[in-house]
């Protein structure tokens, strides 16, 4: 087995990030499918993520890669862990409109569209720190064609994280998976497969109305990001 390391899915809430870590989870290379909500300041926090990891699946770790997400910027991570060899970063960016939307939605009335812009907009911009900090070295995925575009979305990180078998649309269903708290509860993670737009279930309630001021900050952090980031992490 190759020597072991680490994956960092850096991204926000709402951005089909518990998909993308579901199906990296799944591959035999890779263990880890949620978020630990942990800081990586040092390789002493690298080394606790295969405990916690374990303790997430239930079964002793197996692959080559232990891997986390970060949706916060409660959860640091110090630049000398993006620049070490044995780590691997994958940004994951969706667009504003309907990840606001989402974050409105799922929170059942606990969240308010100028709270969850606010949040987006701290996101995008501690992500655009990482970014620049990784440079070429990263991967970028956009969570849009993640869906519209799977295979070739998949065959870019199968080469990136170098895999000797490539990723697959299918996935497992975890301990923890569809579970609040564990990422995405909706029944769309319970699938096993990248749903299409028009085959997941964006539950019920009121159309969420975002203000067109708050809105229009959060697209033009996001369209300044995105523009970066297909810059800094092109093929």
């Amino acid at each position: 087995m190759r020597a072991r390391g680490h994956i960092l899915l850096i991204s926000h809430q709402r951005s089909h990030s518990t998909l993308l870590a579901h199906i990296l989870g799944s591959h035999p290379e890779i263990d880890g499918y949620s978020e630990l909500h942990q800081h990586y300041l040092s390789p002493v926090d690298l080394r606790s993520m295969t405990h916690r990891i374990e303790e997430a699946t239930g079964r002793p770790r197996r692959g080559r890669y232990a891997l986390d997400k970060l949706l916060h910027n409660q959860g640091r991570v110090d630049p000398s862990i993006l620049r070490r060899d044995d780590v691997r970063v994958v940004f994951l960016l969706r667009n504003p409109r309907d990840t606001i939307t989402s974050m409105v939605r799922i929170a059942g009335g606990r969240e308010t569209p100028q709270g969850a812009v606010d949040y987006y907009v701290a996101r995008l911009a501690r992500i655009d720190q990482y970014s620049t900090l990784t440079g070429a070295r990263a991967a970028f995925v956009e969570a849009e064609k993640l869906v519209s575009d799977t295979e070739r979305v998949l065959a870019r990180l199968t080469r990136y994280l170098e895999l000797a078998t490539p990723l697959e649309p299918t996935y497992e269903r975890f301990r923890l998976s569809g579970q609040p708290g564990h990422g995405d509860f909706s029944p769309n993670i319970l699938a096993g497969r990248i749903l299409r737009d028009d085959e997941r279930d964006r539950g019920t309630g009121k159309p969420v109305e975002i203000p067109a001021e708050p809105l229009r900050a959060a697209v033009v952090a996001y369209e300044s990001l995105l523009s970066a980031m297909r810059s800094r992490h092109s093929d």
